[in-house]
């Protein structure tokens, strides 16, 4: 299995997978974890990867620009964690953060109406 980056190079992979925290993670023994590093925080290339299996495509990914980790597992595997910009699981915590506070101005806000029209209507 190998990927293509969007410059045309090539790394063999093991796996490529989206996590369940909507990581892109890509797992490979044939490159060191400087050589990783090099490519995969470089934009341009990871903006479109393709990988493929037998000349066959498997999964295209698109605008994972975003590297956050290496990850070093047992026998020699190397893992490379990327995300879409902007969609990192801490942005995504910042976001609803921000979401869950304007909502709970809202319900404040409708409370207070509620409760002005309720001292209307049993004057």
């Amino acid at each position: 299995m190998k990927i293509t980056f969007n410059d045309a190079t090539e790394l063999t992979i093991q796996s490529a997978s989206i996590r369940a925290d909507g990581g892109l993670l890509i797992k490979t023994i044939s490159a060191t974890e400087e050589e990783l590093r090099s490519m995969f925080q470089d934009e341009f290339k990871t903006k479109k990867m393709t990988v493929t299996e037998r000349e066959s495509t498997v999964a295209t990914y698109e605008n994972y620009t975003n590297m956050d980790a290496i990850v070093k597992y047992t026998a020699g595997i190397t893992g490379v964690i990327l995300y879409k910009v902007g969609e990192t699981p801490a942005e995504k915590t910042e976001a609803l953060a921000s979401e869950n506070a304007e909502l709970k101005k809202t319900v404040d806000m409708l409370q207070e109406c509620i409760l002005e029209m309720s001292e209307l209507v049993y004057q």
